[in-house]
């Protein structure tokens, strides 16, 4: 009994310790967090994944409905809006092309197709990164995970199939 009552007592000196902490200012470090959706934002969004220091990172950007893998890269070719820039976030992915020269994306079950103006075999490897974790991570037929979505790049007369994203 007598143990009890010094446990108890020991837990409650803890307990009004921790009263006096004192608030600290806000430290900046590295990048925002990613993946959570702020309360009262908006409910539909597609995920971009633009470069980062070496690597990728997803980033929400705000939508009026669903967003498909075709419309998200699409939105990908345009780089990185303002607030991203600012961020230090850019592209590896070559620009929009011209006109006649378009970027085609097709959907099937579990898949995308991506055809690009340019030989695929020359994009950096966070470039591939960009273009496959974007497709993966928005709306692909078939109810398939992100990380088990298949895609294809192709584009000057070469193939680079069966991509996975390994990011979140």
């Amino acid at each position: 009994m007598r143990a009890r009552r010094g446990l108890a007592a020991v837990l409650l000196l803890g307990t009004l310790a921790g009263c006096g902490i004192e608030p600290t200012e806000v430290i900046e470090f590295g990048q925002p967090a990613t993946g959570v959706k702020r309360p009262g934002g908006p409910g539909w969004q597609a995920r971009l994944y633009f470069a980062a220091v070496s690597d990728v990172i997803g980033v929400p950007r705000p939508a009026d409905g669903p967003v498909g893998a075709e419309d998200a890269v699409r939105l990908l070719l345009d780089g990185p809006n303002e607030a991203e820039g600012i961020r230090g976030l850019y592209s590896e992915v070559p620009r929009k092309p011209g006109p006649g020269t378009d970027v085609v994306v097709t959907t099937g079950q579990g898949r995308v197709d991506i055809r690009l103006p340019v030989d695929v075999t020359g994009l950096t490897r966070i470039a591939r990164n960009q273009l496959v974790c974007t497709a993966a991570h928005n709306e692909v037929p078939g109810a398939v995970p992100w990380n088990r979505v298949k895609v294809t790049l192709s584009g000057g007369g070469k193939k680079l199939n069966g991509l996975e994203c390994d990011r979140l």
